[in-house]
């Protein structure tokens, strides 16, 4: 049974006694079965236990070594606990250090401090004796291994100091005798044939001396043949068909990560390879045992803490081939070495055959069963279909009965062979069965998924995994049916399998965070069936009140692309690693396309590694590279940014060191990209790459540029390597690009950096390694980007640089910037170092229109209320580091998808972060959709307005200061930024400017005096609420009246010709060419009720606004008006459809304080236009009312519509309206 399979309860009451029972539980070893030797968890000397296990992975029981009197404990050097079963078979020597758990790391004090020892333990679990191996041995390192031929003398390996304290030492059986016999570095130990043997560090296996010497230094003769290198484990076995000693030897090939075979030549004079297992993880322990008939089964561990099994039925002449299987892993810590369990006694005889064998097959599944044999530890079951010429499968069966399953069609062999303790058998016995076809399914042997416990977007709980089944008799007839390893994560009711004529579908809804294996069965009518195993993992819904999409298969996402609706490119920062599933992804230097409901990509995007120049060397080749420290190259590009333009696609690398401060010159990339398709059928082709942006850069930066001095951003001691040059550094002067788009024109690339900060315009320049002066974020365009990249990667000085940009993100980097079809950009800033959610180390969305005033400085940027601290540190151990589909408008706000990086995020509780999972399906991003409110808004409406001076009502949507500013109609828009400083666009005090506290909803009242009567203006405002992001720009056009000219003669009461010109309230409207201002009517009506005109009737001819719009237009009176006048209007209305007279409402015109002028609103076609047409002209005469007789003499003279030249007036007017049309058109 797989470790990760192990029953949850065994875990559970095995985790129980290892806290409680201690010792107390421990009982005999079991003949055949095996030992860990398991470091535990802590800091300094770390708790040894033994933990034996069936040789299918079954824990069995856990001795542990460290606590009483005489403790043993182990480093967290994984070098260490290479434990070995005496050459006798009757007990373990075990190698550590005599002292207590805690305190300091043993191997890194003196062998006085904490003495280098080896214990002894017997069949019975118990600890015989502690040999301690005085004040020298290994003193300030490592013990390594531990070797004996009858658990009397000890022999240990290791490492110390100095010559003196290295190598090789002998303990006798009482404690004395201690001595050095060899004073190199050694690793593996082993006793074979009476002989002592070691592995002396980066040689070869070396016969120590003569026999098993005691004392004195001793010559380390090599054993010829066996190539060089680190070997921890070391397994001598005497197969039949070689020469009558040991003469097969199984090594822990450290550095390769392989189990390697070598077979001693029949003269006995050489050693000869004899194939190896490779894809093991730094292999450190290793035991072999010889099952019979030239097979041996191999137990090994490696750095990955877990123990393995494989098989070698090669016999002595034989190649070692195949792959280790990992069939446990330890309930707390890792495991060091391994060994074969001590027997109480060695066996006088090997086990008999087995008797009354028979193979019962079902479908493709056999049962085999067979007597009991007495003196048998355990039974191998092998099949052939050759006659055992080769082996197809191997089991080990603990009783007598095992079942085979998968197997293919045809005929085969079964044989069983009983093994003692020693690995001991007598001849197998065999049996012929035949296995039919199974069904065939489409879903891999062994594949790997997540999912997210609780998650209603969860698609493996939803949709589930589809895949297709075919069968001989029918594919509708193919039962599906699936089962969990780990009840706590997914219980079986959890599963629901079915098939609709041969689709079948698989959901999967976990209960509990974790691992399982899911077993999928596929059994025909015939009872053939056939296994699948999905590698599942389950993790928490994390942050509180977000629904994440999980993109799975990637979890260092570090930047998005939106193809469209139905595709996203996601871009991974991490280098390429090989997947342990059956169906593995690309990982690291790729974009993976993504579907809108996340789950694993639709087509993941390897990048071509050639074609971006990378490679894997442990030296910087390029000359012309500058401020290196410990320079190679790596082949992680580290994708950290990108844009689309068009079909063609930018990506950045981060240009970094790497988080030593180390030089990694394949971050050193700006590439472009043409993608093509969408979906499943997306394509992403390089097309070339430049490989010297960081050059460019640091030579831009030296020199002087822009008005700033040479170094002024520190650019140059910011990307040299070095202990104190990480991205991520303290001071904020790392080097990082995470953010790129283009400017607004599109004619540059912006490069937004995480780090370095710097000073913000006018500032001082930065210190190398100084958090002084350090505030604010920096964009550098570069303007020639799209004709750099090249196939060779382009030469050296050939970007150019634009005006840097620096912008004021509350002391944060930039994450990421995006631009939107509208040309408003958004950024996530975050933080220069680690996050750790207190700003301004925490993360924090901007809007920006893309202004920069003439200094650089950035303008207009505004915190948006997106909540990024939901998502990000301390509540996710995710980052916030791409943008996908954004608002189309940011001042309307909408919904953003942000696209997080969680490759530091311990996802199922085992302190395994995600980017070192070993399944790509386990490994997750994730996206929000968050909300982006909409930016509050000032409503702006004119109250009063003459030629000097203008009263403005502002009515904000929420409560905040407000100001604003009155400046020149064809001035320059300001920012708020300035607005809210009084300023203009040019950064000058504004002509006129108000300041007031607001309160939501409630009108505020602006008064602006001083304007010039000669210029028209625009009032803008912005109100900054506590929030701190300002309103949306609000834009009034302040209409000023054009005065009516006045002569006023002895005795008349009437206005004389007007010389008024120009524009006329809002939307351009004005007076017509030939009708500069007002013209005295030459008749005049009787108003009703007696009324009188004082100034007599104007009229009037306004065009050039657009049609249907509204005009304000102001009549200066030559006298102040009487308190009871009133505004009276000439010609048709809707309801009366003859010309009359009529009082215009109140609520559309308004005396002046003064009552010197009166400012009254005429929509065009509506009431108050005498040609009732939205025509884009506004007609005829206008009269102020007064309640009182008629001047003396005056006579009253019928209007019946139009005045002549009215008539006149407006024939002109409209003709040279059509005109104006013509010309426009």
């Amino acid at each position: 049974m797989r470790a990760s399979t192990l029953d949850w309860r065994h875990k559970a009451i095995a985790t129980a006694c290892l806290a409680l029972c201690g010792a107390a539980w421990s009982a005999p070893f079991t003949p055949g079965n095996l030992v860990a030797y398991r470091v535990g968890t802590g800091t300094g000397a770390l708790p040894v236990f033994l933990d034996e296990y069936r040789v299918d992975g079954t824990l069995v029981q856990s001795l542990p070594l460290s606590g009483g009197a005489t403790p043993l404990t182990a480093s967290s050097k994984g070098s260490e606990g290479l434990l070995n079963r005496s050459d006798n078979g009757l007990c373990l020597v075990v190698p550590g250090y005599a002292v207590a758990t805690g305190g300091t790391e043993p191997n890194g004090v003196t062998a006085a401090a904490a003495p280098r020892a080896v214990a002894v333990v017997g069949f019975d679990s118990d600890v015989k004796s502690l040999r301690a191996l005085g004040t020298t041995a290994f003193s300030k390192d490592t013990i390594r291994g531990a070797a004996s031929s009858d658990c009397g003398a000890v022999w240990a390996s290791g490492k110390g100091t100095a010559a003196a304290n290295n190598g090789i030492w002998h303990v006798a059986a009482d404690g004395t005798g201690i001595s050095q016999l060899n004073s190199s570095n050694v690793q593996g130990l082993a006793v074979a044939g009476g002989q002592l043997i070691a592995a002396i560090n980066g040689g070869s296996l070396n016969q120590i001396g003569t026999n098993l010497p005691t004392t004195g230094i001793q010559t380390a003769l090599p054993l010829a043949g066996l190539t060089p290198s680190t070997y921890r484990g070391i397994a001598f076995l005497q197969l039949d068909g070689g020469p009558a000693l040991a003469n097969t030897v199984y090594v822990a090939d450290n550095d390769a990560g392989a189990i390697r075979k070598f077979r001693l030549s029949m003269d006995g004079t050489s050693w000869q390879p004899a194939g190896s297992i490779a894809g093991l993880s730094k292999v450190h322990g290793l035991a072999a045992f010889d099952t019979g008939g030239g097979n041996v089964m191999l137990m090994a561990t490696d750095t990955t803490g877990r123990l393995y099994r494989a098989f070698d039925h090669g016999g002595y002449a034989g190649t070692l081939s195949g792959t280790a299987e990992s069939i446990a892993a330890p309930q707390d810590g890792v495991f060091y070495g391994v060994a074969w369990a001590p027997l109480e006694t060695v066996p006088a005889t090997v086990p008999a055959a087995p008797s009354n064998l028979a193979a019962t097959p079902t479908g493709n599944r056999v049962t085999a069963a067979w007597d009991a044999v007495p003196g048998a530890a355990y039974y191998v079951v092998e099949l052939s279909q050759d006659s055992f010429a080769s082996v197809a499968s191997t089991a080990v069966a603990l009783g007598n009965s095992q079942a085979l399953e998968g197997l293919q069609p045809g005929s085969y062999t079964l044989r069983v062979r009983a093994v003692n303790g020693l690995g001991g058998s007598t001849a197998a016995v065999s049996v012929p069965f035949m296995a039919s076809a199974p069904p065939t399914a489409s879903l891999p042997e062994l594949t790997a998924f997540s999912g997210v416990v609780g998650d209603a977007n969860d698609p493996l709980a939803s949709a589930g995994i589809g895949f297709t089944v075919q069968d001989a008799g029918g594919a509708g007839g193919v039962q599906v049916t699936a089962r969990s390893s780990n009840q706590a994560v997914v219980a079986d009711a959890g599963l629901a399998a079915s098939n609709q004529a041969g689709n079948a579908v698989l959901r999967i809804t976990p209960t509990g965070v974790g691992y399982a294996d899911i077993t999928v069965t596929l059994t025909n009518a015939g009872g053939a069936s056939v296994s699948r195993t999905i590698k599942y993992a389950a993790s928490a819904n994390t942050a509180a009140n977000t629904s994440p999409r999980w993109l799975a298969g990637r979890s260092d996402a570090s930047t998005a692309i939106v193809i469209d609706a139905a595709t996203m490119l996601v871009g991974d920062d991490e280098a390429p690693a090989q997947d342990a599933s059956g169906n593995a992804l690309p990982a690291g230097n790729s974009f993976s396309a993504y579907g809108p409901a996340g789950g694993l990509p639709i087509k993941p995007l390897m990048l071509d590694r050639t074609a971006l120049g990378l490679a894997d060397a442990a030296a910087c080749t390029a000359p012309g590279l500058t401020g290196l420290d410990s320079c190679k190259s790596d082949e992680e590009m580290d994708i950290e940014a990108s844009f689309a333009l068009g079909s063609r696609v930018y990506v950045a690398g981060s240009h970094s060191n790497n988080k030593s401060g180390k030089s990694r010159t394949d971050r050193w990339r700006l590439a472009a990209m043409d993608v093509t398709g969408s979906g499943a059928s997306t394509a992403l082709t390089a097309s070339g790459y430049y490989r010297w942006l960081r050059e460019d850069l640091r030579s831009w930066d030296a020199a002087a540029h822009d008005g700033l001095a040479a170094n002024y951003l520190g650019l140059v001691a910011s990307s040299d390597g070095g202990a104190t040059k990480a991205p991520e550094a303290e001071t904020m002067s790392g080097f990082s690009i995470e953010g790129m788009s283009t400017s607004p024109d599109n004619g540059a690339a912006w490069l937004g950096f995480r780090a370095p900060l710097v000073p913000a315009p006018g500032a001082p320049a930065v210190t190398a390694d100084d958090a002084t002066g350090r505030t604010h974020a920096l964009i550098v365009p570069v303007t020639n980007f799209a004709a750099l990249p090249a196939a060779d990667g382009g030469s050296k000085g050939s970007a150019s640089m634009g005006q840097p940009i620096r912008l004021d993100l509350g002391g944060r980097g930039i994450r990421e910037i995006r631009k939107n079809a509208a040309g408003e950009y958004l950024i996530i800033a975050g933080p220069s170092a680690s996050a750790t959610g207190t700003a301004p180390r925490n993360f924090q969305l901007y809007s920006w229109d893309g202004r920069v005033n003439g200094a650089g400085l950035a303008l207009n940027l505004r915190p948006r209320a997106a909540d990024l601290a939901a998502i990000t540190a301390p509540h996710t151990a995710c980052s916030a580091e791409g943008i996908g589909a954004m608002p189309a408008s940011l001042d309307a706000g909408g919904s953003v998808d942000i696209i997080s990086d969680c490759g530091d995020a311990d996802f199922y509780g085992d302190g395994t972060v995600a980017k070192d999972l070993p399944y790509a399906a386990w490994k997750k991003a994730r996206l929000d959709s968050l909300a982006v409110p909409a930016l509050s808004t000032v409503a702006l409406s004119a109250q009063a307005v003459d030629q000097t001076s203008a009263v403005v009502q502002a009515t904000p949507s929420v409560g905040g200061s407000l100001r604003a500013v009155a400046l020149p109609a064809n001035a320059p828009v300001p920012s708020w930024e300035q607005v809210m400083a009084g300023l203009d666009a040019a950064g000058l005090p504004a002509p006129a400017s108000n300041t007031v506290s607001t309160a939501a909803g409630t009108a505020a009242t602006l008064s602006f005096t001083g304007l010039d009567p000669a210029v028209s203006y625009r009032v803008h405002a912005v109100n900054l609420p506590a929030s701190g992001t300002a309103s949306a720009p609000a834009v009034l056009a302040l209409s000023k009246p054009v005065p009516i000219g006045t002569q006023i003669g002895t005795g008349s009461n009437t206005a004389g010709v007007s010389n008024g010109t120009g524009n006329v309230g809002a939307d351009q409207w004005q007076f017509a060419s030939n009708s500069a201002g007002f013209q005295p009517a030459p008749s005049q009506s009787p108003l009703p009720g007696g009324l009188r005109m004082p100034y007599g009737s104007l009229s009037f001819v306004l065009m050039g606004g657009t049609p249907g719009s509204m005009a304000t237009i102001r009549m200066d009176l030559p006298e102040a008006a009487p308190a009871q006048a009133t505004l009276w209007k000439y010609g048709p209305t809707a309801a009366t459809p003859t010309a009359h007279w009529y009082e215009l409402a109140a609520s559309a015109y308004r005396f002046a304080p003064d009552r010197r002028s009166v400012s009254f609103d005429i929509t065009d076609g509506q009431t108050g236009d005498s040609d009732l047409a939205a025509n884009g002209v506004i007609v005829d005469p206008v009269a102020v009312a007064a309640p009182a007789a008629l001047p003396p003499g005056a006579t009253a003279t019928p209007v019946p519509g139009l005045s002549a030249l009215a008539q006149a007036l407006l024939a002109l007017a409209l003709g040279g309206l059509a005109a104006l049309r013509r010309r426009r058109g």
